[in-house]
């Protein structure tokens, strides 16, 4: 995002403890805000960096633009009501909130928010490095409340002929009991290298990357068409609105996802990938030239 914008990139680390990472990282990005740019754009998450950067706004008189993910239109996908109004009360105080699909900017319109539309550019996939793995399905994992787990492993435990690859913190989703019943094509890779990560996209059979929530666009989407591979996706308006016929679809249970997985192996969708992929820059040329003529008329 901070490439399509000609944005510099700053990233705050810390390794201390929770308090003084805090302390060490507001530190360090009031520094940059001080750094007279005219434009700072933030994400949500983090809904501390994003407080942070409302509240600075004034002092260093910079215009604020919030790249909001779905945990950042509804943190805690909404059931806290206090969470809620705290995260809409610093959009609000915003001048643009960057989301990825129409839904998503119609309900904040709602909340009287200004918003506008950019989906993920599409990253830089390189340097992959060749996994220890081979015939299988990659399932780009976070292990959280929006995606389907049980069904992955449903199809999972039936594809004897396929091994099934999970990424992120499984442990957040399987006690050791559960951990030492499962199949052997069951692989729980969690938290692997970025070199090792781009090799399981590009070696993948496919990849699947489903959610509950209707308005979401998964990243890993995003990163199995850049590395021009085939994804499985859930079967939602957002998802075939804007990858069209460069993945596949599927309802959110077991045998509709065997079925997809099925087609998916047999398909030849290459030429729809690098179709999709020519026009997309097109795309977010015009989204992008959307949010700047936003930002000088607020």
């Amino acid at each position: 995002m901070a490439k399509l914008f000609d944005a510099d990139y700053k990233q705050v680390l810390s390794s201390r403890k929770r308090f003084f990472r805090y302390l060490h990282c507001i530190t360090e990005t009031v520094k940059i805000f001080k750094s007279g740019y005219r434009f700072v754009f933030v994400q949500n998450p983090s809904i501390v960096l994003s407080a942070l950067a409302v509240i600075a706004k004034p002092i260093f008189g910079y215009k604020l633009i919030i790249d909001a993910h779905n945990a950042g239109v509804r943190p805690k996908e909404g059931k806290y009501p206090v969470l809620q109004w705290f995260n809409l009360t610093i959009l609000r105080a915003s001048d643009c909130v960057i989301v990825t699909n129409e839904p998503l900017k119609h309900y904040l319109t709602e909340k009287g928010i200004l918003s506008a539309v950019v989906s993920d550019p599409l990253p830089d996939l390189t340097m992959p490095k060749k996994p220890d793995y081979s015939n299988f399905v990659f399932v780009v994992c976070s292990w959280a409340e929006d995606e389907p787990i049980s069904v992955y492993i449903e199809v999972a435990k039936a594809r004897s002929d396929l091994n099934f690859i999970f990424s992120g913190n499984f442990r957040k989703y399987f006690s050791e009991a559960d951990l030492k019943n499962l199949p052997h094509n069951i692989i729980l890779a969690g938290f692997v290298d970025e070199d090792e990560y781009v090799g399981l996209l590009h070696d993948a059979k496919a990849i699947v990357d489903l959610t509950e929530r209707e308005d979401c666009l998964v990243c890993g989407a995003y990163e199995a068409i850049s590395a021009s591979q085939k994804v499985i996706l859930s079967d939602t308006p957002v998802n075939r609105e804007l990858f069209g016929n460069a993945a596949f679809y599927t309802k959110n249970n077991s045998g509709a996802l065997n079925r997809s997985i099925d087609e998916a192996l047999l398909t030849n969708a290459a030429d729809n990938i690098t179709q999709f992929k020519m026009s997309y820059n097109s795309r977010l040329d015009r989204a992008k030239s959307n949010v700047l003529s936003t930002l000088e008329s607020t």
